[in-house]
């Protein structure tokens, strides 16, 4: 047991000097790569002059899943970091590519469980650690990224006031979506910006929208893009649409906000009866790693385990089945 410690510092050592040299290795060309990107980018500005826009480039930027062509062209297949990359870009995370994001993960995840075998002894309770703290990352990227659409649902009613009175005062569609862009606050004004330098630049504001809906996923965006384009197609009053939607909307997040109010004691006694067994299990484990032994030891005490997180899974989903109600 002397030797334990040092004999895990050591490897733990050894991991991470292997892996910076194996991630050195492999990344030798990343350079020369970039260069032939910025080549090709140049080369774009030369043939369309002002219509190939700095912030198009920069979207052919964010296209790579990873700086190292060779990470790229693996991650191309699995379409798990394409998914990735799109949680990123909606999450408005100042990242460049996916690689380094699960570099980062994964580092956190190891550092954070090696200190704790150090510093507890207890196995468990590292590979605890080291699960919590490499999946860390991704919960905080998905609560920003709902943040992040929760703004963009408490400002689109004003944005679609601002789009009515700018249609009423004579301005075309365009000119609506471009006063959005620069009256409203992010991240509504990023958003219907983007959709009005696509369509600006050439393409069609069917396909504008729907990437716009493709970029942020709301129902209730979702029902204003549908309007607008059944309204395109058959005619009628635009901003009178727009302004029925709006007032739906609102209606919608007033009953949401007064549905929130009413759970939230329920929602909170689910979050912490959901906390507690896996709290109390991890800090048995780390300040008295041997107290679980017979436990572990058991023949059937995996299965007990396996079985104790399937049924806090279970409870979980069915409380926040119960408190989640959709308008």
């Amino acid at each position: 047991m002397n030797f334990f410690y040092p004999l895990v510092f050591l490897a733990g050592v050894a991991i991470a000097a292997l892996t910076a040299a194996i991630y050195y290795f492999i990344s030798r060309d990343t350079q020369r790569y970039h260069d032939q990107i910025e080549e090709r980018m140049k080369q774009l500005l030369r043939e369309y002059g002002a219509d190939a826009s700095k912030r198009e480039l920069e979207l052919l930027k964010e296209e790579l899943l990873s700086g190292i062509p060779v990470f790229h062209r693996v991650m191309l297949r699995f379409q798990i970091f394409n998914r990735l990359q799109e949680i990123l870009r909606q999450a408005d995370v100042k990242v460049v590519t996916v690689n380094k994001f699960l570099l980062f993960s994964l580092s956190s995840g190891i550092i954070g469980g090696w200190l704790l075998l150090i510093f507890s002894g207890s196995l468990i309770a590292a590979l605890m650690g080291l699960v919590t703290l490499a999946a860390a990352p991704l919960m905080l990227v998905l609560r920003k990224r709902r943040k992040r659409f929760q703004r963009f649902v408490e400002e689109l009613p004003d944005a679609l006031e601002l789009m009515v009175r700018s249609l009423q005062a004579g301005h075309s569609f365009s000119s609506a979506l471009q006063m959005v862009a620069t009256e409203m606050p992010e991240p509504i004004s990023r958003e219907f910006g983007k959709a009005y330098e696509e369509q600006n630049l050439g393409l069609n504001i069917k396909i504008a929208l729907e990437n716009l809906v493709e970029r942020v996923p709301i129902l209730d965006l979702k029902l204003c893009v549908t309007a607008v384009l059944i309204q395109r197609e058959i005619g009628g009053n635009l901003s009178e649409v727009l302004q029925n939607i709006s007032h739906t909307i609102r209606e919608r997040f007033r009953i949401q906000g007064e549905i929130r109010v009413k759970s939230a004691q329920a929602r909170l006694s689910g979050y912490i009866i959901s906390a507690l067994p896996l709290f109390l299990f991890f800090w048995i484990n780390l300040i008295n790693p041997t107290f679980m032994d017979p436990l572990y030891k058991h023949e059937y005490g995996m299965y007990i385990l396996g079985g104790a997180v399937v049924m806090q899974g279970i409870g979980w989903i069915i409380i926040k089945k119960i408190v989640t109600i959709e308008v």
